[in-house]
């Protein structure tokens, strides 16, 4: 993800505050009928073809406005931008992760938008907010999440306790280790990950509710105390070959699959890995920490953009409120099986009974947005280091915390403070 996590993080944003007559149940906002642009040049990614399909006919017919859509990988077209922007080869409209926004905001690629009203919380609203100005209409929420193997365990574990108590009993002891135990697994040396037991203990990453780069809590006691506990699982329970980063997250991955670990810490994104391997599990709200508190992940996503290289804003604007209606957004699940940012719609997707939809709603409710500075860049590789020196026993976990603050703001002084 830097995005870090695979397809997992978040979006951006687009647009300018126009008024329009909405779809769906919330007002909307762009310019009249008679100011619309004829064209616009939208980019999905290929995996949305389907859905891209079903919605199109549909736009084009309300605004008059015929869609050109060119179907790339999300990543590589938010890459692409900066120089196929300027040179007019790029699209009016695309899709981002929320970690992308402030980067490419702060670049200059992004176009203000105004939200439609009624359709999003305060989390969604901040997942696409760089300096206090919107640049994106979020389309997806993503958290962490527990999987567990419903023929191991009858119920998903509601706290670390009961996990340690899994983590005791001999059936859950690795085959090439028999002291060590595989009953619960997760890829913590990711601070995608690991960000939540950090943060449920009293630490962050960002001073000023993550606004101000120049201030980080990663080091503070709350923050060490977190990274204490997460080593007792490496010494104690785990195999050494968690600590391994390139690693672990297959072999986490293959002890769940084959039935061998009873409880992950995931994404949503690995449903369908699961789902292919036959396994029967249900999904979760993370397990509470030791010390009470909620163990508060990324809330992440991904968002519809305008470029801001766009001579087409006004189209740009109506797609963006057309596209995050109630009704669209029930495509998008029904579709692409990604929950909505649009809290009518992920009402609904709730409604359901989908337990994936409902563990990543309530979750995401009590996470913390997915940091969209540009400067978070700078925290992924020494924040893995920092969980790896204090596993390794190399440094304490205070040393780790302060050796990985250091690095991180020096990082930060040396890109961005010029």
């Amino acid at each position: 993800m830097s995005t870090w996590k695979k397809l997992g993080m978040g979006a951006l944003a687009t647009g300018l505050a126009l008024t329009l007559v909405g779809c769906g149940n919330s007002k909307s906002s762009s310019s009249s009928s008679s100011k619309m642009d004829k064209t616009l040049k939208v980019s999905a990614d290929p995996s949305y073809k389907s859905y891209m399909k079903s919605v199109i006919p549909k736009f084009e017919k309300k605004y008059n406005v015929k869609v050109k859509v060119s179907y790339k990988a999300m990543l590589d077209e938010d890459d692409a931008l900066k120089l196929d922007g300027p040179s007019g080869k790029g699209p009016d409209v695309l899709m981002a992760p929320y970690d992308r926004v402030g980067q490419m905001a702060s670049q200059g690629q992004l176009s203000t938008v105004k939200l439609a009203s009624g359709r999003y919380n305060a989390t969604g609203k901040k997942s696409v907010t760089y300096k206090n100005k919107i640049y994106a209409a979020p389309v997806t929420i993503e958290s962490d999440v527990l999987y567990y193997n419903k023929k191991l365990i009858k119920t998903a574990p509601k706290n670390f306790k009961e996990l340690e108590k899994l983590a005791s009993d001999k059936k859950y002891a690795y085959a090439n280790d028999k002291s060590k135990s595989v009953a619960f697994l997760t890829q913590w040396t990711n601070f995608y990950n690991s960000f939540g037991v950090i943060k449920g203990y009293g630490g962050y990453v960002f001073g000023d509710d993550n606004t101000n780069a120049k201030k980080m809590g990663l080091n503070n006691s709350g923050a060490v105390e977190g990274l204490t506990y997460m080593t007792k699982w490496f010494t104690k329970y785990w195999p050494s070959g968690m600590q391994n980063v390139t690693s672990n997250e297959n072999f986490v991955t293959s002890q769940f699959t084959s039935g061998k670990t009873a409880a992950v810490i995931d994404g949503p994104w690995m449903a369908s890995t699961y789902q292919k391997s036959k396994i029967d599990y249900g999904v979760a709200v993370l397990p509470k920490l030791n010390n009470g508190k909620d163990y508060q992940a990324f809330a992440g996503g991904k968002a519809w953009a305008i470029s801001n290289y766009s001579k087409h804003k006004t189209a740009a604007q109506a797609w963006l409120d057309f596209i995050s209606n109630k009704s669209n957004q029930n495509k998008l699940y029904k579709s692409a099986s990604e929950i909505p940012a649009n809290t009518a719609a992920r009402k609904e997707a709730v409604s359901t009974g989908d337990d994936m939809a409902t563990a990543v709603s309530k979750q995401y409710d009590k996470d913390v947005p997915l940091i969209n500075l540009p400067q978070m860049s700078e925290v992924w590789t020494p924040a893995q280091t920092m969980v790896t020196n204090a596993a390794s026993g190399k440094m304490t976990p205070k040393q780790a915390a302060n050796k990985a603050q250091k690095t991180i703001l020096t990082n930060i002084s040396q890109k961005y403070d010029k």
